[in-house]
């Protein structure tokens, strides 16, 4: 049977080619497809932003092919336009059957199943369900009974169906078919990410996965073994054999020290059988008691130097400890605790990288000096600096809705991240957009040269303005000077995290 797979962005690279890079390819919709191609279906992927000829392209697909199955994913800011992809899909042949996941589905059902164009939407994961799914159709059966998913009934019916228990097997799953990205990546060969786990220990109040755990029974916080991450990073370098850094992507790579410690055993056995070395990145999250533990630290350091993990992405967010505490419910650190680490990391040749996010619910003028203050006195590697985003389904959301920082009019979904949401008593909105811009000469005059902190300031600048950004990362994949200065101003390290693996979409 045909199917189509659709994953969507805000900012494209190009028309043709939306993504800049193998980092941005999303592993939820990458698994859902695959586990189709196992089944035995033909099964085609599309990768469209606002300014895509997706209307030609699908109408001219649906008419050639009559795929049976639409399976579309979305977080919150993409949702109002993979709503329109989900009616062209209808408009052109209503009897195709459309099915949407993701976060956003995942943690707004009841609003999402007000959508006319959907037959479905996957509550949770849909590595099996979608399978069944595929099957019901394929064989004509009554599409009835199929586990996280709520049907459509007509009449403003709706079948909902409970949960099954989170996938546990993670090694059961297919390497993800990295082929079938190739016609909408720019460089399908720079930057690949690897799947190490899923789910996250922790409960920040701006994170989904606090929500998402709550949606199934079964451990959520799951690992593959070593030998089916070191298959994949094999697979991978077999189809790009240029490739030089792997990303593993887990949300903390400490939330199993036993596996993480056979996981780096077995990337530096594998870097010993090559003739250059692969470097490998990964998120972490600094936590009082791992960092009391000197000796533990500083093992679980020189594990990760001996694998050639080369950084940490690592959730600061706030400088300030009340913010982290009583806003965000991040894991307990303090500053100085934060800022041992980093000495230790240093000493061990591994670099940090920050992720921090102003304009947050009761954050004030002088909490985010206090982050600026951090940040200078720590100097991270990089820093990845967002505007706090409200996503839907998050408990600073609904935070947000109590304070009335946020009204009944919609959220704006464009440059997301990039431009101020809420307007804050002591910290509003113009005033958060012009720090954004200035936090690079803040925190870095002194210890960067001019040049370095100009790029950050242009990053920051353009980043609210979604044309000009998508212009700016055409040219840094088309232009010789541009790719030369994005790799320049912005190394692989510093790379976004994908935002469908984790819709805040922030990191350990």
């Amino acid at each position: 049977m045909r199917i189509a797979c659709v994953y969507s962005v805000e900012s494209s690279a190009s028309v043709d080619k939306p993504l800049s890079s193998a980092r941005e390819i999303p592993f939820g919709i990458s698994t859902i497809a695959t586990v189709l191609q196992e089944a035995g279906h033909d099964v085609q992927l599309f990768v469209f932003s606002e300014k895509s000829r997706y209307r030609e392209t699908l109408s001219r697909y649906i008419e050639t092919y009559r795929p049976r199955l639409f399976c579309l994913t979305a977080v919150s800011t993409q949702f109002p336009f993979i709503c329109k992809v989900a009616q062209v899909v209808k408009e052109v042949d209503p009897t195709a059957f459309v099915i949407l996941g993701g976060h956003h589905a995942s943690l707004n059902p009841e609003s999402v199943l007000k959508i006319p164009f959907l037959d479905a939407i996957c509550v949770g994961e849909g590595d099996d369900a979608v399978v069944n799914l595929a099957d019901c159709i394929a064989h004509g059966r009554e599409v009835a009974g199929i586990p996280n998913l709520w049907i459509q009934r007509g009449d403003e019916a709706v079948e909902r169906n409970p949960p099954a228990p989170f996938y546990q097997d993670l090694d059961r799953l297919p390497y993800i078919d990295r082929k079938m990205w190739e016609p909408w990546i720019e460089e399908p060969h720079r930057y690949p990410s690897v799947l190490v786990g899923r789910g996250c220990p922790f409960r920040c109040a701006y994170c989904a996965n606090h929500a998402m755990k709550r949606l199934a029974e079964g451990r959520y916080v799951r690992f593959r073994s070593p030998g089916s991450v070191v298959g994949e990073i094999e697979y991978i370098c077999s189809l790009y054999p240029t490739t030089d850094s792997v990303y593993l992507e887990v949300e903390t790579i400490g939330a199993n020290l036993k596996e993480s410690f056979a996981l780096f055993g077995s990337l530096e056995e594998y870097n010993r059988r090559r003739a250059k070395p692969l470097t490998f990145g990964a998120n972490f999250t600094v936590t009082s008691a791992f960092v009391r533990n000197k000796e533990q630290a500083r093992e679980f350091l020189a594990a990760l130097r001996r694998a050639n993990v080369g950084y940490l992405n690592i959730g600061l967010e706030s400088g300030s400890e009340r913010v982290r505490t009583e806003v965000l419910h991040r894991p307990r650190y303090s500053n100085k605790e934060l800022l041992e680490f980093a000495g230790l990391a240093k000493e061990h040749g591994i670099n940090l990288n920050w992720y921090v996010l102003i304009g947050l619910p009761g954050e004030t003028l002088d909490d985010y000096r206090e982050t600026v203050r951090i940040c200078r006195e720590g100097q991270p590697n990089q820093v990845n600096l967002s505007i706090f985003y409200p996503y839907v389904g998050t408990d600073l959301y609904s935070e947000a809705v109590e304070q009335g920082l946020i009204t009944g009019d919609g959220l704006d979904t464009t440059a997301e991240r990039a431009r101020a949401i809420l307007d804050l008593p002591g910290f509003p909105s113009r005033r958060i957009r012009r720090e954004y811009i200035l936090f690079w000469y803040k925190a870095y005059r002194g210890h960067w040269p001019p040049d370095k902190i100009l790029a950050g300031t242009l990053r920051s600048l353009i980043g609210a303005y979604p044309r000009l950004y998508s212009t700016a990362k055409y040219l840094s994949t088309h232009n010789r000077l541009f790719r030369y200065l994005r790799d320049r101003y912005a190394p692989r390290s510093a790379q976004p995290a994908k935002r469908e693996d984790n819709p805040s979409p922030r990191k350990a």
